[in-house]
């Protein structure tokens, strides 16, 4: 990419800077904008108003010396004024702007139909430097006030020092050289910064892993913590180290810039002192000189900070449009077809297969297969014989890299992803503690249908949760998690009943799709809970055609499904039904006779 492309970028990234506080927070924003404005002006006015006094006492000019004091105490007294309405006004504005940012990632990240960003390394890390961005996005108006108050100052204090004699603005443009000098240390800072982006998500991982309860009590176990702290030490070295080399590089060029600005900052003052030897200039001149040649110096460390500023928050809007871009790229380019209201033939599968990025094989190829309408169909296999990403593929969450899959006929390509879901239903080994009330825990399954109790109960009576909900003390209306204060604590098997539940509470689902549901439960349980499936797929059946597919690895429950297919190496090794499958003496039966001999 070249300078100009590069400068095109930066400047689209920064037009988000002020557009995102105007749209979260205009009047507020406004009104702070007109506040630094007067802070500003203060400083600059009284080195004025000081000049006209001292003029005025050496002249024995009284119409001078009420301007000048004037000019003074009007200063302070705004300021004043200002210092306490900023305040008022900085809360106001960060609580708008932070509710804003949430709320616009969350619809940015919504828009992207599928999950495959997050499996792709590159763009986890991109998606780990937007969520680290999310207070400087947040703090940003606020961020956006420095160059306002900059630009006000440098312009007055120009001005005046101008006023005096041209050659004091010498003072101001060598402020340049700093700037300079600042904006390569903030650009070495920033690269060092998106260079350590993976050992920092790394870092951040492994400290969510040692402060986390529900990993306790392995890392009690195992002994783990000395492991792990010695783990995190090493990355934190690393990153450190590669701050303190930018830092070091960065800092030599700035700290001559600043000797330099201050021996020229007496040089400006011995030449006006000169000055007004010769009586070219006053003594309240001078005076502003020297009161002025100071703020200066700040002047331009804030226009270097500015400019830092400037840089940090075009990188940070910067990869928030590439996200908004990716996002709205991603929502284009998803079809926009109906999905099916019923199944009459099924979902058949032709030469599927799949790699995720990055990785060096597929994860599903030559997949052949028909889901039939009405059926029962049971995935079984190994760990990483693919069951899980052939899931993902039917629910639209990853699309296929080759082959086909149809409903009725019709490729399931063009379909909307969101309306194809909208006829699904899933429970999940890895399911998700809504830490809701019990009912909107269930709910969350149909989203039309949450404060519907009948139909709430009813999907919790098909996962058997119906005696959890009557443990409970409020019922539907209990508070879940054990973070708040009235909230149930629920164990691993509880909460994967009401996961269930919520997978039972959509009607007639054309597919309903359950990854190792019951991992957390006994073989019994487990046994019983699928019968319950089975009554649940055949009265889908009559309805819509709807299919069923389970995973699960302990064969004995599986045995009374329609289908069963065997999965290894994500290829299909065999199918058929249970009675089919042992009889051909194959994977299967060698798998399923050594698991009924571990219950005999």
């Amino acid at each position: 990419m070249n300078r100009a492309s590069r400068s095109r970028r930066a400047l689209r990234a920064l037009a988000l800077w002020p557009e995102t506080a105007l749209r979260a927070a205009p009047g507020h924003t406004a009104l702070l904008a007109v506040c630094v404005t007067v802070q500003a002006v203060a400083a600059p006015a009284q080195s004025f108003g000081l000049a006209r006094l001292l003029d005025g006492v050496t002249a024995h000019d009284r119409p001078r010396i009420s301007v000048g004091a004037a000019v003074i105490v009007a200063a302070l007294l705004g300021v004043a004024v200002v210092n306490a309405f900023s305040l008022l006004l900085e809360s106001g504005l960060y609580d708008r702007l932070h509710g804003h940012v949430h709320r616009e990632l969350l619809r940015v990240n919504s828009l992207v139909p599928g999950i495959e960003h997050h499996e792709d390394p590159a763009v986890a890390d991109r998606l780990s430097q937007v969520r680290d961005d999310v207070e400087d996005m947040a703090h940003s108006a606020l961020y956006l006030m420095a160059p306002i108050a900059t630009a006000v100052s440098t312009v007055t204090s120009l001005g005046l020092l101008a006023s005096v004699h041209p050659l004091l603005l010498l003072v101001p443009l060598f402020g340049l050289a700093r700037m300079w000098a600042a904006t390569r240390a903030a650009r070495l800072r920033q690269r060092s910064v998106e260079e350590g982006a993976a050992r920092g998500r790394v870092h951040r991982e492994l400290v969510r892993t040692a402060a986390d309860p529900a990993h306790g009590i392995e890392l009690r176990v195992f002994a783990l913590r000395p492991f792990l702290l010695r783990r995190m030490e090493r990355l934190a070295a690393e990153l450190n180290g590669m701050q303190r080399t930018a830092f070091r590089r960065g800092g030599r060029a700035e700290a001559l810039t600043v000797l330099a600005f201050g021996l020229l900052y007496a040089a400006s003052v011995v030449f006006a002192v000169a000055l007004a030897r010769e009586g070219r200039i006053t003594l309240g001149q001078v005076a502003l000189v020297v009161t002025l040649t100071p703020a200066v110096q700040g002047i331009v460390a804030s226009l270097a900070n500015s400019m830092s500023t400037a840089g940090n928050m075009a990188r940070v809007f910067g990869r928030y449009r590439w996200l908004r871009d990716y996002a709205e790229d991603a929502a284009r380019r998803a079809p926009t077809g109906p999905a099916p209201t019923r199944l009459a033939e099924g979902i058949a599968l032709r030469g599927v297969g799949f790699r995720y990025p990055s990785a060096d094989r597929p994860a599903l190829s030559g997949i052949d297969l028909d889901l039939p309408a009405g059926a029962t169909v049971a995935l079984v296999g190994e760990n990483g014989a693919g069951k899980s990403t052939l899931v993902k593929l039917l629910a639209k969450l990853y699309s296929p890299t080759s082959g086909t899959i149809t409903a009725d006929g019709a490729d399931l390509a063009a379909v909307a992803p969101d309306a194809w879901r909208a006829r699904l239903s899933a429970g999940f080994q890895d399911f998700t503690r809504f830490e809701f009330t019990a009912g909107e825990t269930i709910g969350v399954g149909d989203l039309p249908r949450l404060g519907d109790e009948p139909a709430l109960r009813g999907a919790a009576a098909r996962a058997d949760a119906g005696p959890l909900l009557e443990r409970l003390p409020d019922g539907l209306a209990q508070r879940l998690g054990k973070r708040f204060k009235d909230g149930a604590d629920l164990s691993g098997g509880q909460w994967q009943r009401l996961a269930l539940a919520r997978a039972f509470l959509r009607e007639g689902p054309l597919l309903l799709l359950l990854d190792e549901p019951t991992a957390a439960l006994d073989p019994e349980a487990e046994h019983a809970l699928f019968a319950r499936f089975a009554d649940a797929s055949r009265a889908a059946a009559r309805r819509t055609g709807g299919i069923t597919l389970l995973v699960s690895h302990r064969f004995s429950t599986v045995r009374t499904a329609d289908l069963i297919v065997v999965m290894e190496g994500g290829r299909i090794t065999e199918r058929g039904s249970h009675e089919e499958l042992v009889a051909a003496g194959g994977r299967y039966a060698e798998l399923f006779e050594l698991q009924a001999r571990a219950y005999r």
